[in-house]
């Protein structure tokens, strides 16, 4: 498959002349262009990559025992092709993942676009992008091979007697049938847009689609079945696309023939941050999967090491890029960077090898502590007290890490503005600190567990995340400290980023008042009062939608009321007090119904958990509903005060601009041009157009 991207590169050398910016990349030295002996050695390496992956992939498959066939008494014993088949596939289809990943993502973002027209692609950037294309078409054409495999290994027949309705019925019906079908149609429209693309919007929607493409298989593999699944599925999700960036990214700046100066400083920032990712969420998901006496008692356990092993000699390698190798690409010379990336990505190549044989490696048996940890990714809770609320923690390790990261960017233009003497409100930083407080307490603590079994607890939840967390996340203005920290760059880079997007049309489109209550009212009605709720409660995937649909929607609604943050379409203070007061009679109404209703929402999740501490279920809804109505009041304290803040320093901005119009008018001797005199003469005229 790599090889494949190799001569799609080759290829592309002539014709990226004839494309916009085909011409117009930026040359980092000598080494701008590739000789054909040098992409000859480079193909050589890519082909030793896939080698050394594939062999891992065989010994891993064949040690591990997921190879291993067991005729039992009474069923039929599968074939050992497919199951082979099963492993070697998904290899391949991880491989593909990785290129369409790393070279669309290396589009995207590791070059500026064309000087005079940044939108448009360069040269490099553009071959890259069909890199992309061909690997997600591969990808696409891959998953598409492994369907009728995954039926005959799931029915344990041979392949030859998997029909097309098979298949159908496997895709539309089963969950892992599903996530592969989706897997399918996103890396064909990865490759579709990938292909047709010539501007970084068009190369970014590509890498949209490709990253999208990566993650439903996550929810359906072991990690989402076993007793700690909310945690090994959250990590895992990390530590995937982590590291499909870091392997895929490093194969981009590989097989580049110009600007590797560049899109190498590009890459290894954002490689500094992906790789502890990866090392980190792999521990937290191994972890989750087995005890630690496995790792080196199990195969499953011995797989995992060694993979964990690969993973720490390529960080060693990449400390060793940023130390040596770059600066000597920097002054034109890519010939350590080359070799070192070459064993490299042997490494990781090896390294998903062994992935790929873990994912349909059965890891070793738990005894489940009782029959909802399956359905809970954690023991049922005992009845509600405060102690267990406030120590009893069950960390969701993607808003966790999202809060870490976010936090410690804050900081660090925090500390850029402190650093070249600039000042940043202190209070600001504290709420900040503040709001994704609440949104780890909410989501980790132990009433992270008990909104999981109690409807009331839930609606904590939800209060918390869609009003109280978004507030404090507003009032810091991260874009306006983002955009005083970032520094401008004229190729165009992060600051020009934020500024296109707070500029763009769908930004401008979401921040019009009535799609913007629409989308906060959506997290009310549409989430309750459809079967969206309880598709929610009963699928991770669909939980962590739910809370990331709070949380955003609250942001998105607060940024347009009270937000100190620069936005497209700013909004009259009386059109800010109309837009909330609209919101307070929704949550009133919508409050009210769970307090008045008669029937179960998600009735058939709430009976089959079956918490013996609670008794009445729609007792315990009601109750929701009275938090609904209730929780609302401070928070409408908090923005009635804000905006009468608002208005009345934009007043005395006002005044004052007014106050210095009248100096200059009566310095320069034009009354005519002084804002106060021009007010009284109209005053004068209405007062003489009067009947007398």
């Amino acid at each position: 498959m790599l090889g494949y991207v190799t001569a799609s590169t080759e290829t592309s050398q002539n014709t990226a002349a004839t494309i916009p910016g085909g011409r117009a990349g930026s040359r980092s030295g000598p080494s701008a262009g590739t000789p054909p002996r040098r992409r000859g050695r480079k193909a050589l390496a890519l082909a030793a990559a896939v080698l050394a992956g594939l062999v891992a992939a065989v010994l891993a498959l064949d040690l591990g025992g997921a190879v291993d066939v067991e005729a039992l008494p009474g069923l039929t014993a599968p074939d050992p092709a497919v199951t082979w088949a099963a492993g070697l596939v998904k290899y391949a289809a991880d491989l593909a993942m990785l290129a369409a990943v790393g070279c669309t993502i290396a589009a995207a973002c590791f070059l500026p676009g064309r000087a005079g027209a940044r939108s448009r692609l360069t040269g490099q950037s553009w071959r890259w992008l069909r890199v992309g294309a061909g690997a997600a078409g591969v990808w696409a054409a891959v998953v598409l091979v492994s369907l009728p495999i995954e039926v005959a290994n799931l029915n344990a027949v041979p392949l030859d007697r998997v029909h097309p309705a098979d298949v159908w019925f496997y895709v539309t019906e089963f969950e892992q049938g599903k996530a592969l079908g989706l897997t399918l149609v996103l890396a064909a429209a990865a490759a579709v847009c990938a292909a047709r693309a010539f501007t970084i919007p068009g190369a970014a929607a590509a890498a949209a689609f490709a990253v999208g493409a990566a993650v439903p298989p996550i929810f359906t593999g072991h990690s989402a079945s076993n007793g700690n699944h909310q945690i090994a599925v959250d990590g895992l999700l990390i530590h995937v696309l982590a590291a499909a960036f870091w392997a895929g990214g490093l194969l981009a700046l590989f097989i580049a023939r110009r600007d590797p100066a560049v899109a190498a400083r590009r890459y290894s920032f954002a490689a500094a941050l992906a790789y502890p990712a990866v090392g980190v969420t792999g521990l937290i998901v191994f972890g989750a999967n087995v005890a630690l006496t496995d790792l080196w008692t199990t195969a499953y356990g011995r797989i995992a090491l060694a993979k964990l092993a690969l993973l720490a000699l390529g960080g060693v390698l990449g400390w060793a890029h940023r130390r040596r190798t770059l600066p000597d690409v920097a002054a034109g010379d890519r010939r350590a960077f080359n070799r070192l990336a070459a064993v490299e990505l042997a490494l990781m190549a090896a390294a998903f090898g062994l992935a790929s044989s873990l994912s349909v490696t059965p890891p070793p048996a738990e005894a489940l502590p009782d029959p909802n940890t399956a359905l809970l990714g954690f023991p049922t809770p005992e009845a509600v007290s405060a102690a267990a609320i406030a120590f009893d923690w069950y960390p969701s390790v993607l808003f966790c890490a999202i809060a870490t990261v976010l936090t410690g960017f804050y900081f660090a233009g925090v500390a850029r503005l402190r650093r070249r003497g600039d000042a940043w409100p202190w209070y600001r930083t504290a709420l900040w600190i503040a709001g994704w407080a609440v949104v780890v307490v909410t989501t980790s603590s132990g009433l992270g567990r008990y909104g999981m079994v109690l409807f009331s607890a839930h609606m904590v939840q939800h209060m918390a995340l869609n009003m109280l967390a978004p507030i404090l996340l507003v009032l810091a203005a991260p874009m306006t400290l983002a955009l005083r920290a970032l520094p401008p760059d004229r190729a165009g880079g992060p600051r020009e980023w934020l500024l296109a997007a707070v500029h763009s049309r769908w930004s401008r489109f979401v921040s019009r008042p009535l799609i913007t209550l629409a989308v906060y009212l959506t997290s009310l009605y549409l989430m309750y009062f459809t079967g969206m709720f309880e598709w929610a409660m009963r699928s991770h995937f669909g939980h962590l939608f739910m809370t990331a649909h709070f949380l955003a929607a609250g942001c998105l609604f607060f940024w347009v009321v009270i937000g100190p943050d620069p936005k497209p379409r700013p909004l009259t203070y009386p059109a800010k007090v109309l837009l909330y007061f609209v919101t307070i009679v929704f949550h009133a109404i919508f409050g009210l119904t769970l307090m008045m209703g008669t029937g179960l929402l998600a009735e058939g999740w709430y009976t089959q958990i079956a918490v013996p501490s609670v008794g009445d279920l729609l007792a315990d809804q009601r109750a929701g509903g009275d938090i609904a109505w209730a929780f609302g009041e401070i928070p409408s304290l908090i923005i009635i005060g804000v905006l009468i803040a608002q208005w009345a320093r934009s007043e005395e901005r006002e005044g004052r601009r007014l106050d210095r119009m009248a100096e200059r008018a009566t310095a320069t001797g034009h009354p005519e041009d002084d804002p106060h005199e021009v007010y009284n003469a109209y005053l004068a005229s209405l007062d003489q157009e009067r009947p007398r």
